[in-house]
């Protein structure tokens, strides 16, 4: 046998999850002894692991790893495992007039050819605008249409651009989607034509040149002295 195989016979090792993430880190984790490190890695008193690490989705266990000898000897060290927030999986775009609702719908299908429940939420950084539906349920598996999901943004004032981030978990898996929500772009009415009539017609033209005649051939100093001097006869 060789070194590190005698070296692997007598040692094992093992991971100690918290209960409440043993599922979670068992399905994503895997941590084994290498029987066959590098050379340029080996030395007499030093221990080769295996790790493989896939996560879908983010979260952070404290683990103990326990190297164990068979002859006799027990070694704990801590181990963190943490699984980072992944990129936006998309960015969805609705736009919306003031106080009217626009929607958007797409599917979504697990990982898994099993249903998994699912709850489905904006986070606490999103506007107030946006909103999903449904919010919890059982997503339906690989090889399906998938889950539909209903994203709806009503803007209730003018301003600028607003955002959110949707969230769609399992207990295995999550998706993040980017959403921004805008308003149509305003565009100012174009008047073919003027709404009033400003140009008067032939016959209205002609009645007030006609009564612009009359009032120009009446004396109105002399009508008025008359008047007066009929009064006072009176």
């Amino acid at each position: 046998d060789t070194p590190a195989e005698r070296h692997a016979e007598v040692l094992q090792c093992e991971l100690e999850v918290p209960q409440q993430q043993q599922a979670l880190v068992n399905k994503c984790c895997n941590i084994s002894l290498d029987r066959d490190p590098p050379s340029a890695s080996r030395e007499p008193h030093q221990v080769s692991l295996r790790v493989q690490f896939s996560p879908l989705k983010p979260f952070v266990a404290l683990c103990n790893l326990v190297i164990t000898r068979a002859s006799g000897g027990r070694w704990r060290f801590d181990a963190k495992l943490e699984a980072t927030e992944p990129e936006v999986d998309d960015t969805i775009s609705i736009q919306s007039p003031l106080n009217k609702p626009a929607s958007v719908a797409f599917r979504l299908r697990n990982h898994s050819t099993a249903y998994s429940e699912f709850e489905a939420f904006f986070d606490a950084e999103s506007a107030y605008e946006f909103s999903v539906q449904p919010t919890s349920g059982l997503l339906e598996p690989k090889g399906t249409s998938g889950t539909t999901f209903v994203i709806t943004y009503k803007p209730t004032e003018y301003g600028k651009p607003v955002h959110g981030k949707l969230i769609i978990q399992t207990e295995d898996v999550y998706w993040s989607y980017s959403v921004n929500g805008t308003h149509p772009k305003y565009t100012a009415p174009v008047i073919d034509k003027p709404r009033i009539a400003t140009n008067l017609s032939k016959e209205v033209t002609q009645s007030i040149s006609q009564a612009n005649a009359n009032r120009r051939k009446k004396n109105f100093i002399r009508d008025n002295m008359q008047a007066s001097a009929a009064a006072l006869k009176d």
